[in-house]
């Protein structure tokens, strides 16, 4: 994400794309509209004019880290500002001009959140353990461990484009060390079994070939050459293809299903894969690779609310029963990969999951609209959130269900799955926030079109949702007041990992190169089944 190709290998348009994304984070001083802090993983920068131009934050060890969150300390506000990173927390005492390192040196840490006390963060390390530490003390750090989520709290199904997507990027089959070792096997046997195999079809050819110039080879040369047909033959099948056929099926496969978001998008989101038929990666038995997001509830020790990509769950007893969160309608909580807690509202940057949401004390959820300029203003559309833990769930959990839950009632979300089909559908006024304007990611899968905000700030009574390219101002209702364009950091060039993922997915060579991809996906299934089955007939024989 720091280092840039080559310029002669980068086409302008993708270079013109990358400056859209240099920050993912930005958060607004709300006594100072002027004075904004933006980040993400190419670095962290400061603005004092609006965001017309940006100074580099100066890191005191002298560190270049990403930063994956920006938090105001929760007694101070912006008199002291605290950065997860991938390189333990930093803190910044001057509005971001400069940072010191903290606590958690050498730790990938994902996400920072405002504890049940006022002087106390919760920080989400690789997004697998939580940590929480005292802001006056942030050295001594307290471990949560987190117990599994018990039958009755987990996922009762998964939506299909969730499900493809989680096997394909390596989480989805069982752990997510597991699941990332079973992809990088299948990634290694692609390239070593396409070398093994065309070395097996053409050496023999090129042996024959050379006979008939330079005469008979000796028989120790064509014991060698006997040799080495057979241990080509063993390593590219019995070795490695059988190791990794599974892994050469499932790749390919979810590889369309991604690569035709934008024509597959609506059935994989209707279609839901029930819980007999899930991996074990999603039966909540760990939690490793499954904590995208966290806040807890002010004067209530030992209870926040977890979000991932498949849902929300809520604790009371610091992590060791959980409790699932479900809609106003009764059913679970679809995904809340981003939360924040700002005063007494909650808000859920919904992405690619689901709609963007903003929650208060009124338990009403409130569904951010942003409007398209071709089709008018959109209205805000509000459903009667339980804004509850799960009953039973709370019955179940010792503790929570005696206790007065009216802490965190007003923090709780209600995710109405069903809005996700038929958001952009009900009226031609406006877009939903989970399916909104259409983005600097074309190409990307199927993702373009779709607003995506990556962070949300206060501005006075209002909330700025920061998309790509825009920023959206919304009342706490989530009604769109305003809409200006991001001023980005400059850090110009594209970063190795969006030129690796663009010559991955095809679109640095043509933008519907999906289609040769799903000609190479075709084949390598049917490579691999057929080799499957000329080993076992000829192991066998």
């Amino acid at each position: 994400m720091q280092n840039k190709s080559p310029a002669f290998l980068t086409p302008a348009a993708l270079d013109a794309n990358s400056a859209h994304g240099v920050a993912r984070y930005l958060q607004i001083d709300p006594s100072d509209r002027s004075i904004q802090v933006a980040g993400g993983p190419r670095g962290l920068w400061l603005s004092r004019d609006g965001g017309t131009t940006w100074m580099a934050t100066r890191f005191l060890d002298g560190d270049h880290p990403q930063i994956l969150a920006i938090e105001p300390d929760p007694a101070v506000g912006w008199n002291l500002l605290w950065f997860a990173s991938d390189n333990g927390v930093y803190v910044s005492d001057d509005k971001g001009a400069t940072a010191r390192q903290t606590t958690l040196k050498g730790e990938y840490v994902t996400s920072l959140a405002a504890g049940s006390a006022p002087d106390e963060l919760l920080a989400v390390i690789d997004k697998s353990k939580i940590v929480r530490f005292k802001t006056e003390d942030p050295a001594r750090i307290d471990t949560i461990e987190l117990g599994p989520l018990g039958p009755e709290s987990r996922v009762t199904d998964v939506q299909l484009n969730r499900f493809v997507r989680e096997l394909h990027f390596g989480k989805g089959v069982a752990g997510s060390l597991t699941s990332l070792v079973m992809n990088d096997i299948g990634g290694l046997g692609m390239f070593i079994l396409s070398l093994t195999g065309l070395l097996y079809w053409g050496l023999p050819k090129w042996w024959r070939r050379r006979a008939k110039s330079v005469g008979a080879a000796p028989k120790p040369t064509k014991a060698a050459r006997r040799s080495t047909i057979i241990w080509l033959f063993r390593a590219h099948s019995a070795t490695l293809g059988v190791a990794s056929v599974l892994m050469l099926i499932y790749l390919p496969v979810n590889g369309i299903f991604i690569g035709h978001g934008r024509e597959l998008g609506d059935w994989m989101r209707a279609t839901r894969i029930p819980q007999a038929y899930l991996t074990p990666a999603f039966d909540g038995s760990s939690w490793a690779g499954w904590i995208d997001a966290i806040f807890a509830y002010p004067g209530m020790p030992g209870a926040f609310t977890i979000g991932n990509r498949i849902g929300m769950f809520t604790t009371v007893d610091n992590g060791r029963i959980w409790a699932r969160e479900e809609d106003a309608t009764g059913k679970p909580v679809g995904a809340a990969t981003r939360l924040r807690r700002i005063g007494d509202k909650v808000l859920v940057s919904g992405g690619m999951a689901g709609p963007s949401l903003i929650r208060g004390a009124d338990q009403v959820d409130h569904e951010v609209v942003v409007s398209d300029k071709d089709r008018g203003r959109g209205e805000a559309r509000q459903g009667g959130g339980r804004g509850r833990i799960r009953e039973a769930g709370a019955e179940r959990a010792g503790g929570m269900a005696g206790m007065d839950h009216s802490g965190m009632d007003h923090a709780h979300h209600g995710v109405n799955d069903g809005a996700r089909q038929d958001s952009g559908q009900r009226d031609g006024a406006g877009i939903s926030a989970g399916m909104a304007r259409r983005t600097e990611t074309a190409g990307m899968g199927g993702m373009e079109g779709m607003f995506m905000p990556s962070d949300v700030t206060r501005l006075g009574d209002n909330f700025v949702w920061k998309s790509s390219s825009k920023m959206y101002v919304t009342d706490a209702d989530g009604k769109e007041i305003e809409t200006f364009d991001v001023k980005q950091p400059s850090d110009p060039g594209t970063p190795w990992f969006s030129w690796l993922l663009r010559v991955h997915m095809g679109t640095i060579f043509w933008s519907e190169w999906k289609w040769v991809n799903d000609v190479f996906a075709v084949l390598a299934v049917f490579l691999s089944v057929t080799g499957l089955i000329r080993w076992w007939r000829q192991k066998w024989m």
